[in-house]
């Protein structure tokens, strides 16, 4: 090799020294500042932002995953706002925590030992802030994608064609010929590696086009198992740890041909960025590199599915716990719930707090029977309902709930709430409502109690329909497999049930022109009427004030309407 051939790969070789050396410097300041930022987000409420397009591709992996579990239904996941409690837990910093979170979320347990292992994991990297940070610091580098859910781009893995494997051999085998010409005969050499490469730049945009989507898949792919086997390489020998580091070892081993060469699936597209995934891209243009590897790991997923799911089940769990964790820490107050299985269905909890009101007022109850609350409008009936159902769910999933105490039976959580019409079906607002109903009705019938919420039952028919159809729709959820929590404007409904459930009730005051709720459940049904009292608040006419009180008092004494 002459000096001047010496000095060109001087310089090649140094400016690739001086890459290296930018990559690593780069890399570590970019872990000191997430190092910093997951101190700084812990115990904290998340303030990460979705589009609609975004917050709806995490449900995917629940969709896939229901496997004929009970699951929280739509209708009860809208009715108890689920979707700002998912966001208040999600800490979650890659696609696969927070697609986990979302599907333990709709799917609750019903064996105690398996949330006591969640809570233990929780409370392990609670006390473990430093192996915490290196957890958070692999799921933070190991991300999301913003368009596809983690378990789409695993779905379309197992529908991917076989793809073609002796254009990209020939591709490569002309360049190395090439190559050898080059050093034999320069002169003719260029010339050979010029019409070869741009000949498999040609071929390698016809055939990666073909193979895009699939390239996408295979990386996150790729990203699961190489993040999968840092999580398993950590250091400390910790008890609680080691059957998940022993499962992310045995599966991350299924797929070491994948974790090998997963540093030819980076994501080429940020030309100004990396030089060093620009040098990549390049190479594989012209060798076709990353084509014939991509069989190869294509086989490999084809073969072994099954334990890529668990891989991510396990990794999955990993980054719930450490959701529960965070949680743990941002709440003012919250307690390990007591499971039990009685004949007669029981729900206690002691300063039950709504997870998502700041400084919110705590209640107590404890029952044995269906529960009816009464009270005016923003007094905090359904505020109360959401409260004990959202604690039910929480129970059941995280094994955490914002309270005192909780002790319960094991239930599947109903509701029929925040209802409307339905213009897609042309369904009026009863059919709906009684739809929805029926629907709680039906699942009594189950083995496991149902634990149900009903606001204003039948709100959507006339009065002496309602009370009618409604005590006795009550009236059958009473005494059977079932614990209801009911609330209601109608006071008539809390002495036609006063026998099968128990009434409680909130209070206001109306003084000196104001109103003002304590949000105090309270043991008995309403007594105050200071609706017609509230017109006058308004500024509304005295005169129709007087007259609405006076028909309001006369009704009372008949039972009868006269203007």
């Amino acid at each position: 090799m002459d000096r001047q051939t010496m000095t060109y790969v001087g310089f090649f070789l140094a400016a690739c020294a001086i890459l290296f050396l930018q990559s690593v410097i780069a890399g570590r300041r970019k872990k000191e500042r997430l190092k910093a930022k997951i101190r700084e987000q812990w115990g904290k409420i998340p303030r990460r932002e979705y589009t609609l397009e975004e917050f709806e591709k995490i449900s995917h992996y629940y969709e896939r995953r229901k496997d004929g579990r009970f699951s929280i239904d739509d209708i009860t996941w809208n009715d108890l706002g689920m979707d700002d409690v998912f966001l208040l837990l999600n800490t979650a910093d890659s696609a696969v925590g927070e697609e986990y979170l979302y599907r333990t979320l709709r799917t609750p347990e019903f064996d105690e030992e398996v949330l006591k292992e969640r809570s233990r994991l929780a409370d392990f990297f609670r006390d473990h802030p430093k192996l915490r940070e290196e957890f958070k610091i692999c799921f933070a580098e190991m991300g999301r994608r913003r368009r596809v859910a983690l378990s789409d781009y695993i779905g379309k893995l197992s529908d991917m064609p076989s793809f073609p494997l002796r254009p990209h051999v020939t591709a490569a085998g002309l360049l190395a010929a090439a190559g050898c010409v080059f050093f034999i005969r320069p002169a003719y050499g260029i010339a050979a590696l010029i019409g070869v490469i741009v000949l498999n730049l040609i071929t390698y945009y016809k055939y990666k086009g073909d193979m895009a989507m699939y390239f996408a898949c295979m990386s996150q792919v790729a990203d699961l198992v190489e993040y999968g086997g840092r999580l398993s390489d950590l250091p400390g020998d910790h008890a609680v740890l080691a059957p998940y580091r022993a499962l992310l070892k045995e599966d991350c081993q299924s797929f070491k041909e994948i974790r090998r060469h997963a540093w030819i699936l980076v994501d080429k597209s940020d030309v100004g960025g990396n030089l060093i995934k620009v040098v990549i891209d390049y190479l594989c243009m012209m060798t076709h590199l990353d084509l014939l590897l991509f069989r190869g790991m294509a086989e490999t997923i084809r073969h072994k599915g099954q334990i890529l799911e668990r891989l991510m089940e396990t990794m999955g769990r990993l980054e719930l716990a450490l959701c529960i964790g965070s949680f743990r820490d941002l709440a003012e107050e919250y307690c390990l719930p007591v499971f039990h299985k009685t004949p007669e269905k029981s729900l206690s909890c002691e300063a039950v707090c709504h997870p998502l009101v700041e400084h919110a007022v705590a209640n107590s109850i404890k029952t044995k029977k269906p529960v009816l609350v009464t009270g005016s409008n923003a007094s905090g009936k359904s505020t109360f309902l959401k409260t004990v159902g959202i604690g039910a769910i929480l129970a059941q999933t995280i094994y955490t709930v914002t309270a005192a105490s909780y002790e319960a039976d094991f239930f599947r959580v109903y509701s029929s709430m925040a209802l409307s019409d339905s213009l897609e079906t042309k369904e009026s607002y009863y059919m709906v409502e009684i739809k929805s109903l029926k629907r709680i009705l039906d699942a009594i019938s189950g083995e496991t109690p149902v634990l149900c919420f009903v606001d204003e039952v039948l709100r959507g028919t006339n009065t002496v329909e309602r009370i009618s159809a409604s005590s006795k729709i009550l009236e059958s959820l009473a005494g059977k497999n079932a614990l209801c929590f009911a609330a209601t404007h109608d006071l008539e409904l809390t002495s036609l049930l006063d026998g099968p459930y128990e009434n409680y009730h909130f209070e206001e005051q109306v003084e000196a022109g104001d109103i003002t709720f304590s949000y105090r459940l309270e043991k008995g049904r309403a007594k105050s009427r200071n609706a017609i009292r509230l017109l006058g608040i308004m500024g509304y006419d005295e005169r129709i004030i007087a007259a609405a009180e006076e028909m309001a008092e006369r009704f009372a004494r008949t039972g009868e309407w006269r203007l």
